[in-house]
C-alpha cells in the first residue's frame, strides 16, 4: 500500500474536509437518496441478488439496496472509523476488510458495486481490481462503478478534491480498461444530476441545457464529435461478464 494511505483511510471520516462536525445519520439519509435514486434501477429484479459493495463507506448504498428490499447486500470498507459509523446506524453487514481480503476469500457475488474507488488506484491496481473484480461474478453477472469524469465542467473539484485519487477516467478510457481485461457487455454514461429543491432544479436543467449546447458546439468547431463524450460530474460504469 502507498504509505500515505494509512494516514488517509484510517480516520477518513476525520480527514475529509466538513464531515468532522456532521451528523452522520442525517449524511447517511441525504446520500442514500441520491445513491438509491441513481443505481437501484440497475439492479436485477430479483431480490434475493448478492451484492457486495466494496469500499462502501458508512453505507450509503447498502442502506438504499436493503430500504428496496434486497436481501443478501454486504458492504466492506477498510476504514475502521467508517465501519463503526455504519455498524451504529444499524448495519451490521457492513465489514471491516481491505479489497484485497475481499478477493482472496474467492467468494462470488451477482453484483459487485464501486462506488468512488477506483479513482483511488493506481493504473496497475485498477487492471488488478477489474480481473479480481470479474473473477468474481457469477455468470451473467455485472460489475458496476461510480467514478469522476474527465470531461465535465469545473473537473477538478471532484477530481483533486480527495488527496488519495491516483487515476481519473472519461468515457474513452473507461471503455478502454474495462474492454482490455475482457469485460462482455460495457455501458458508460453520467451519474444523476439534480437538486431536490424544485425551483432550483428547473433553473438548473435550463442551465445545463445551455452548458452541453455550447460545448457541444465547441466540439463541432475542432472537428470532433460529442457522441462519446458525457458532461456530468460522474461516470457510471456497467461493466457485464
Amino acid at each position: 500500500m502507498l504509505k500515505y494511505r494509512d494516514a488517509i483511510y484510517n480516520n477518513y471520516f476525520t480527514n475529509q474536509v466538513n464531515k468532522q462536525a456532521r451528523d452522520y445519520e442525517s449524511m447517511l439519509a441525504e446520500q442514500a437518496s441520491h445513491n438509491g435514486a441513481e443505481l437501484l434501477d440497475l439492479l436485477p429484479s430479483n431480490k434475493s441478488t448478492k451484492i457486495v459493495d466494496l469500499g462502501c463507506g458508512f453505507g450509503t448504498f447498502v442502506k438504499p439496496a436493503m430500504d428496496a428490499g434486497y436481501t443478501n447486500v454486504v458492504g466492506y470498507d477498510i476504514s475502521e472509523e467508517q465501519v463503526t459509523v455504519a455498524n451504529q446506524l444499524g448495519m451490521a453487514n457492513v465489514h471491516l476488510s481491505s479489497i484485497d481480503d475481499y478477493f482472496l476469500k474467492g467468494e462470488k457475488a451477482d453484483v459487485i458495486v464501486g462506488l468512488d474507488i477506483i479513482e483511488h488506484f493506481t493504473k496497475d491496481e485498477l487492471i488488478d481490481f477489474l480481473l479480481n473484480v470479474k473473477k468474481c461474478l457469477n455468470p451473467g453477472g455485472k460489475a458496476i462503478f461510480r467514478t469522476p469524469n474527465m470531461d465535465a465542467p469545473q473537473t477538478s473539484v471532484y477530481a483533486y478534491g480527495d488527496i488519495s485519487h491516483e487515476v481519473f477516467l472519461n468515457k474513452s478510457s473507461a471503455l478502454q480498461v474495462t474492454s482490455a481485461v475482457g469485460f462482455g457487455t460495457v455501458q458508460v454514461f453520467g451519474g444523476l444530476v439534480r437538486n431536490t429543491n424544485p425551483l432550483k432544479e428547473v433553473i438548473r436543467k435550463i442551465g445545463w441545457w445551455k452548458y452541453k449546447s455550447l460545448k457541444k458546439l465547441v466540439l463541432f468547431c475542432t472537428a470532433r464529435t460529442w457522441h462519446n463524450v458525457v458532461f456530468e460530474p460522474n461516470l457510471l460504469i456497467i461493466a457485464e461478464v
